[in-house]
Order: structure tokens, then sequence, then C-alpha cells
């Protein structure tokens, strides 16, 4: 989305943004965010396990950085974390049932 967005604009330096996002972002999404100098920062579920936002580290707000991104975390949480739950249980549905066919479909032949 970032380098996307770069491409559209024809600048790295995407100020005056605002980033949408259902999860925390992680330290190298984070991180991305911050050297793209992206303004602002809204994202529905806080990542107790990797979050990079506030969660277990801060990285948009690291004073040690050349650029400090404004961050809004938790914003309509609950819906963002069944958006979450809904697509990680299709995906895992989704890979089972590859599985069943391609074991099913190597039975039976003699290799």
């Amino acid at each position: 989305i970032i380098r996307k967005a770069a491409e559209q604009l024809k600048t790295w330096r995407l100020t005056d943004t605002t980033l949408y996002v259902t999860l925390e972002p992680c330290p190298m999404c984070a991180g991305a965010i911050v050297q793209a100098r992206i303004a602002r920062l809204v994202f529905g579920a806080w990542d107790p396990k990797a979050g990079a936002c506030g969660s277990i580290l801060d990285i948009p707000s690291e004073r040690r950085f050349n650029h400090r991104v404004q961050v809004t975390g938790g914003l309509r949480e609950e819906e963002s974390r069944g958006l979450l739950q809904e697509f990680f249980r299709t995906k895992r549905e989704t890979l089972s049932q590859q599985r069943r066919r391609s074991t099913s479909g190597s039975q039976g032949r003699a290799d």
C-alpha cells in the first residue's frame, strides 16, 4: 500500500496522509510507516503478540527517529478483530481442503 501510494503521488514522502489498517502494524511495517513520513496511522485491533505501535513497541513515537506518526488505535476494535478471525478461519479451511484433495488425489498411485 505504501509503495502504491508513493507511486501514485510521485514521492516517497507521504506527508499529510492517513493510513487505515485493521491490525496494529508489526515492527517492519511500523518502520516503513515512519520512513514514508506518513502523518497519521489509524488501526482497529491491537496486536499484543507483535504490535509495534503501542502494544510491545512504540516505533511511531520513538524520539530517536526524525519523524513521528500520530497513532490512533482500537478504532472499531471488535469489528476489526471479527474481520481478522473470519479471514484466518477461511484461510485455514481452504488450506485444509486443499490438503485433503492433494492427499486423496495421490492415493492409489504407484510412484
